[in-house]
């Protein structure tokens, strides 16, 4: 046998492949174990040129390799992977020079390689989940890992999380990419027929291996990037944790459909491992608000119990004392009557009635406050001049005054010279401050009383000089059964609500309540209150505008053509009046004499203002009043309602500036033509603000706050609804109670965040939970914004919405 025969016997006989090549890189000779490594034939390779065989050698380091060892004539050895649209392998490759040439020897180590980088992928996958703050960041973290595994760009990893609720997945990774992704790729509804993989994958709860790049996510988005890197398939793994959906991962690879069951292998291990994370992540959360909100429950049972014995304690004591008065001076009224001095009869008879009095104001008091809490107090919203505040508050306090001598001084301003306010309640509030400020005055001091107006609100404030209230006292000083201690030894009466009342009074007339004290100077209590009170849950009008005593020539330009003002009234005397009335103050006119016409010239003419009688014939006012409000071209018109009818509240909850009840007074009835020219311009997109609290009062308070300063409110009752909303409506800003039934507010905070379309929307959180340092970390960065409903104020939202609104829209 010849030498040749018997080397080229050895090269077959080895398990490892081996070529050789001459100096012109071609090859020359390629044994069996390399045809069965590559899948490539002697055939096929002999006398071509390597680069031609392992085009992807071609500049990278096995080419490199391959001119070292023939230029430097060095022995080189290393690990190499080669990749295409087939298959992956990993070789260990010696390169040894001949004398014509290079000796190649290279062996198969694929599978050690891949159970290798199987074991590196899941380390880092178990560190992306155990290092992720939520869910969120668990996915986005697993989609860099796994983008480095493929070694492609991450953004070619797509992470969706399912959401039972809505059967839909939603897009979380990437999260970084500057690319509006479509609303159908953001959320993609799972079904059978679904054109993309990860819906597939999502309905029939197993892998999908597509062949068109275009049912993928980022195929579907970014054709043009893809179609550098080569890329053949896409893979969608759904994330199961015993047959429940958690979620779906898809990736691209350069494999094709057909060689892409090693990448699946691998992906479906992966995608147990984070199922699992998500999993645990999930629970964890939820465990967490369970025990936020378990300790906020707690928290309140406690105050409610300590709340309930004070109550108990200092109630059962104030009904004692009048009652103890009552049943021993009737006592000895029945016993000695006969014999008993007229003055000594009349003295008794004086403390029954005080100790009755009070008795009925405790009870009052304890009822007003039931009311206000379980929102079953309504107001009685109507004009009254100031004045009359005066008067009443001066005469029932007079006693009180008299017997310390203290004078009371009013500086109310002239501009507020009506209140449109609830009369019993407002006076109530007026009652309980100055009645207060004469409890903790000293003997002959005094009591100053003082309004203004600020921008659409009235202001009001009572000032004593008394005794004042420590700095530590104030935070509780409105709470129900609390007292000043620094006040009790000059004030034994109360049981500690007329200030809890009194706010609860201001907030449902829309307005904010404040203190300020120097101990031993004096205490001032203020409060703030919309000119215009909205007194039901619908917008009665744009507060505070109809007061604004402005000329018309503010509005109406010199020369220009006068304003129109349709009248719709069948009465032709009071058409004629109101028509004298309307031109008198610079308006033309025209008349409508019925429903139909009425609804036809209004369409028609777009009149600047329209005053509406109610009862007309064929289709009465309210119907006509509600058309008119639907209608594009007319719902911006200021309607004035003149009519016999008495039904103020239901008219402006229909949307009419002004309401007078006939006979109407012509200088009263010009001056609302006069000012519903005020009315800001509804054409231009306002800034929306969603607002999820279960608190009804609270909801409706805001809702008054912002509408008033041009914004369009929504309003949401509970975490659900509220999550829903903001995924139809895309509001500018959330603001988000934290204590929900059913859904916490911090539940709803960590979805808004997951969800794609609206993670960005700002997020401030208004609570009457304390917030300390464990739940503002809970809360993380996904708030932008937080405020105290104790102690927050019209100011205070405001300023944090402009904060917002500043920082988005510079």
């Amino acid at each position: 046998m010849s030498t040749n025969i018997r080397y080229e016997s050895i090269l077959e006989s080895i398990s490892g492949g081996f070529f050789a090549m001459n100096s012109s890189y071609v090859i020359t000779y390629w044994n069996k174990a390399a045809e069965a490594g590559t899948g490539m034939s002697s055939a096929d390779v002999l006398g071509h040129h390597v680069f031609e065989v392992f085009p992807n050698a071609r500049g990278a380091l096995l080419g490199e390799k391959y001119r070292l060892a023939m230029e430097t004539r060095t022995y080189q050895s290393f690990e190499t992977a080669y990749r295409d649209d087939r298959f992956e392998k990993w070789y260990d490759v010696r390169i040894y020079p001949a004398e014509e040439g290079l000796s190649v020897f290279f062996q198969d180590i694929t599978e050690k390689k891949r159970d290798q980088r199987q074991k590196e992928i899941m380390v880092e996958i178990s560190r992306a989940i155990n290092g992720a703050k939520n869910v969120d960041d668990l996915c986005q973290r697993s989609a860099e890992v796994l983008a480095a595994f493929e070694e492609i760009p991450p953004h070619l990893v797509c992470i969706y999380l399912y959401d039972p609720r809505t059967n839909e997945l939603r897009l979380v990774a990437p999260a970084s990419l500057d690319i509006d992704f479509p609303a159908e790729l953001v959320h993609q509804a799972v079904a059978a027929d679904a054109p993309t993989c990860a819906a597939r994958a999502a309905y029939t709860k197993e892998p999908v291996v597509s062949g068109s790049i275009e049912e993928g996510t980022v195929g579907r988005l970014l054709q043009g990037e893809l179609g550098g890197l080569n890329l053949h398939s896409v893979i969608a793994v759904p994330l199961l944790v015993q047959q429940e959906l958690h979620g779906v991962i898809e990736v691209v690879t350069i494999k094709d459909r057909a060689f892409a069951r090693e990448n699946l292998e691998i992906l479906s291990v992966v995608a147990n491992d984070i199922a699992i994370g998500l999993s645990r992540k999930r629970l964890m959360n939820d465990l967490r608000m369970k025990n936020l909100e378990l300790e906020s429950q707690t928290e309140k049972t406690l105050e409610a119990s300590d709340t309930l014995k004070k109550f108990l304690a200092m109630f059962s004591h104030e009904l004692r004392s009048p009652l103890n008065s009552i049943i021993g001076f009737s006592e000895l009224l029945t016993a000695d009557m006969q014999d008993m001095p007229a003055e000594r009869m009349q003295e008794f008879m004086n403390n029954i009635q005080t100790s009755g009095r009070h008795l009925q104001q405790i009870l009052n008091d304890i009822l007003d406050l039931s009311k206000i809490e379980a929102g079953q107090l309504d107001l009685h919203i109507a004009s009254y001049p100031s004045a009359y505040f005066e008067e009443t508050v001066s005469r029932v306090l007079a006693a009180s005054l008299t017997a310390k001598n203290i004078r009371c001084t009013w500086n109310l301003d002239p501009e507020l010279d009506e209140l449109v306010v609830d009369q019993t309640r407002f006076k109530q509030i007026l009652i309980n401050l100055v009645s207060n400020a004469i409890k903790f005055s000293r003997d002959g001091g005094e009591v100053i009383i003082a309004s203004h107006r600020v921008g659409n609100d009235m202001v009001f404030s009572v000032q004593d000089f008394g005794v004042g209230i420590r700095p530590e006292e104030i935070a509780g000083l409105f709470r129900p059964f609390r007292q000043a201690e620094s006040g009790k030894g000059r004030n034994k009466e109360g049981i500690g609500l007329g200030l809890a009342i009194t706010k609860k009074l201001v907030e449902l007339h829309g307005g904010t309540i404040w203190v300020e004290s120097e101990w031993e100077k004096g205490t001032t209590f203020s409060f703030k209150i919309p000119l215009i009170v909205d007194a039901t849950s619908e917008r009665i009008m744009q507060a505070g505008m109809l007061l604004d005593a402005l000329k018309r020539e503010n509005w109406r330009k010199e020369g220009g053509e006068k304003p129109l003002a349709l009248i719709i009234e069948d009465s032709p005397q009071a058409g004629e009046l109101l028509t004298l009335y309307i031109e008198s103050a610079g308006y033309r006119v025209e008349i409508a004499r019925n429903g139909a016409d009425a609804l036809d010239m209004a369409k028609r003419l777009h009149p600047h203002v329209i005053t509406l009688d109610l009862i007309l014939p064929g289709k009465d006012g309210w119907q006509v009043m509600k058309e008119l409000k639907r209608h594009p071209l007319c719902k911006h018109i200021p309607i004035i309602i003149v009519s016999i009818i008495d039904e103020k509240n239901l008219g402006f909850s229909l949307g009419a500036v002004e309401y007078f009840v006939k006979p109407v007074n012509r200088e009263d009835l010009v001056r609302a033509l006069d000012r519903v020219h005020m009315l800001p311009s509804r054409d231009e997109k306002k800034p929306s603000v969603l607002v999820i609290d279960d608190d009804r009062a609270a909801t409706d308070l805001v809702q008054v706050i912002l509408e008033n300063e041009g914004y369009k409110v929504l309003t949401a009752h509970d975490g659900a609804d509220g999550i829903g909303m903001a995924v139809r409506e895309h509001p500018d800003v959330v603001l988000l109670d934290l204590l929900m039934p059913e859904m916490s507010g911090f539940a709803v905070a960590q979805q808004l965040r997951q969800i794609p379309a609206t993670r960005a929307i700002p997020i401030i959180v208004l609570t009457s939970m304390e917030v300390d340092d464990e739940v503002q970390a809970q809360l993380g960065n996904t708030v932008a914004g937080l405020m105290s409903k104790a102690r927050f104020t019209k100011k205070d939202l405001l300023r944090e919405i402009t904060n917002i609104e500043n920082a988005r829209w510079p």
